[in-house]
């Protein structure tokens, strides 16, 4: 569960809140809205890469509100996906288990069975840069899933794709609702969550509203 009370934070002149919004383990929840709208600062505020001027950020019944963004059961996918291009895919996969100080036999594991789980197994010694977007979005997909985060966070996930790749894309996403991973994943194309979103929330200069 991801509970959020009476978040506010404040950026030069722009305002986010205050909110206050429960989400329960295992759905899949959509947050559009215009860009500037506050939806990609929302998500860093519960990864805890921005600290709130005042409310609480409760991640399973734990108070993660001034606690690192490193010890948080929470994996983001950025918009242009952060993946390191002097690693391999298999390393890309490997980083967040090294940083945690796994074993290379349970990291092995780990890795190849994200990558089975969203068909890379192939590419598991390729360079980024010979990936496709389809193909990137999957490693960083896998990445963030690494460590087992209670809830993935997911920046316009779909948005550096040309056409052609976001139908097998959202597909990929699609695997992590049947999976019952707590989702929640912003946009500014309401169309691209029709079928992934267990509910909707629009974001308008920087309040949160349910959308039935």
């Amino acid at each position: 569960m991801v509970k959020l009370t009476d978040i506010l934070f404040r950026a030069d002149d722009f305002t986010l809140g205050p909110i206050t919004v429960e989400l329960e383990t295992g759905g899949y929840y959509a947050v559009f809205g215009p860009s500037g709208s506050g939806k990609s600062m929302l998500l860093e505020i519960i990864a805890g890469l921005r600290i709130p001027e005042s409310g609480k950020v409760i991640i399973d019944n734990t108070d993660y509100t001034r606690i690192s963004a490193r010890k948080r059961p929470v994996g983001m996918l950025f918009q242009d996906y952060a993946l390191f291009p002097h690693m391999t895919v298999f390393e890309n996969i490997a980083f967040p288990l090294r940083v945690s100080r796994l074993n290379d036999q349970a990291i092995k594991i780990t890795a190849g069975a994200l990558a089975e789980q969203f068909f890379i197994s192939g590419l598991l010694s390729r360079s980024i840069s010979g990936l496709s977007g389809g193909e990137r979005q999957r490693v960083a997909l896998a990445r963030a899933l690494a460590h087992e985060p209670s809830v993935l966070l997911l920046d316009e996930p779909l948005s550096a794709l040309d056409e052609e790749l976001r139908e097998e894309a959202s597909k990929t996403l699609g695997i992590l609702k049947k999976d019952g991973q707590t989702v929640i994943h912003v946009t500014h194309n309401r169309n691209e969550v029709t079928d992934l979103a267990t509910r909707c929330y629009k974001m308008s200069a920087g309040k949160l509203a349910l959308i039935d």
